[in-house]
């Protein structure tokens, strides 16, 4: 089993992903991490923020570092239109994703990723959709506090008509073309799991990779969106075998908690590493989580315990 651990940078970018990422960079290469995660954030990044001489101080600095890129996200603000049943929304993501891919290219890695959109045609009351998976739970989220009134019923406004087929076949044929875009680039797609999208949980993910048949697209399996949707991370990786390409680790407590530091929820870490063994995994882990008033401390103790955890189960 040769694992790598790697952090992603926007770990270190609160309140959100946005660019710039140098100071994140230095952050994780000072930690000691293998790899990190870059991001291409909004369409404006791609000549706002990633221009070539950008990618070129930001290649050296990773070098300082001795870091190397695991993978190069794209975000939902710009992928969301592989969703969309609108022809130019669709377009307008396949055309930035072939240019993420450049800079995927340009820094030195084999593997883009974006986490599975949904169309913005689905919304939920009060939420960023994925995180809608119970609603006004006190404390969880402090956006939760500016809603206008508690509610227990858990409702997603769907459009009316809704042909949940034209979707799904719309969106397949995205993937297909964006898998495509990776493969002559020379690069994997890891596609990511949260609640409320296209292909929320490993299964969904698995139909998608059986329909599209590329050998080239596979799974980032972030832990606590599958665990949030009671799935047994274990399983998971056993089910995704050899066309998981990468893992998001943070913990939760499998209820409404989802951005916990490794170690300060409930998912079994050792049967997690064990299975990663089982399947021979031989990519990258990265830890991922926000709004952690002590996150270098905790980032710190993290890669500590996963170096560990890793030689232990080795060695077994």
């Amino acid at each position: 089993m040769t694992i790598k651990i790697g952090c992603a940078v926007w770990t270190f970018t609160e309140p959100a992903h946005n660019p710039p990422y140098e100071e994140a960079i230095q952050t994780v290469g000072e930690l000691g991490f293998d790899g990190t995660e870059l991001i291409l954030r909004d369409f404006e990044d791609v000549e706002g923020y990633w221009t070539k001489s950008k990618i070129q101080e930001i290649k050296g600095l990773l070098s300082s570092y001795n870091l190397n890129v695991s993978q190069f996200a794209m975000f939902q603000n710009i992928m969301a239109g592989l969703a969309s049943l609108d022809p130019a929304e669709k377009r307008r993501s396949i055309e930035t994703f072939k240019i993420g891919c450049g800079i995927a290219a340009e820094l030195g890695t084999d593997l883009v990723n974006f986490v599975s959109p949904w169309p913005w045609t689905i919304t939920s009351p009060n939420s960023y959709l994925p995180e809608y998976y119970y609603v006004n739970v006190p404390g969880v989220d402090p956006r939760l506090r500016s809603l206008d009134k508690f509610q227990t019923k858990l409702k997603v406004n769907l459009p009316k008509p809704f042909d949940a087929k034209a979707y799904w076949d719309n969106h397949m044929d995205s993937i297909a073309q964006v898998t495509a875009i990776a493969k002559s680039h020379g690069m994997k797609l890891a596609v990511e799991n949260h609640a409320n999208t296209m292909t929320p949980h490993t299964d969904s993910v698995l139909r998608m990779i059986d329909t599209v048949k590329a050998d080239n697209l596979g799974a980032n399996l972030d832990s606590v969106w599958a665990y949030v949707q009671r799935e047994y991370i274990p399983w998971s990786i056993h089910k995704y075998a050899d066309r998981l390409y990468h893992v998001h680790l943070r913990d939760g407590d499998g209820l409404a908690s989802y951005n916990l530091p490794v170690g300060f929820g409930n998912i079994d870490w050792v049967e997690v590493f064990r299975a990663l063994k089982a399947i021979r995994f031989d990519g990258y882990v990265s830890i991922e989580w926000a709004h952690d008033s002590r996150v270098k401390e905790n980032a710190a103790r993290t890669l500590a315990y996963l170096r560990e955890l890793i030689a232990e189960v080795e060695a077994e």
